[in-house]
């Protein structure tokens, strides 16, 4: 990835500026297993919409180098109740 952690830029042109491609997989995985695990909630569909929600949200971690430093810490906030509402969810 092109952005380093002792970027303290908020210019996003410095290697960053495709990040969301970097995260953009996984939040289509995330969102087609939501959608089967809608149309049909079995344990497989839970376990596998849970799995993608992780996914997705380490993807998200993975281009935390690239989030403006103004934005960072809500960010990271945002990511770690998310991961919570995810590890939250009960499959059986």
């Amino acid at each position: 990835m092109g952005c380093s952690s002792s970027d303290d830029s908020d210019d996003l042109s410095s290697g960053c500026n495709n990040w969301s491609e970097l995260y953009l997989a996984q939040a289509n995985a995330y969102s087609a297993a939501f959608n089967a695990y809608a149309t049909d909630p079995s344990v497989a569909n839970c376990q596998s919409y849970k799995t993608a929600g992780l996914n997705y949200i380490d993807a998200l971690e993975d281009v935390m180098d690239c989030v403006p430093n103004a934005n960072r810490q809500r960010f990271l906030e945002d990511v770690e109740e998310y991961r919570d509402e995810v590890n939250a969810v009960v499959c059986n």
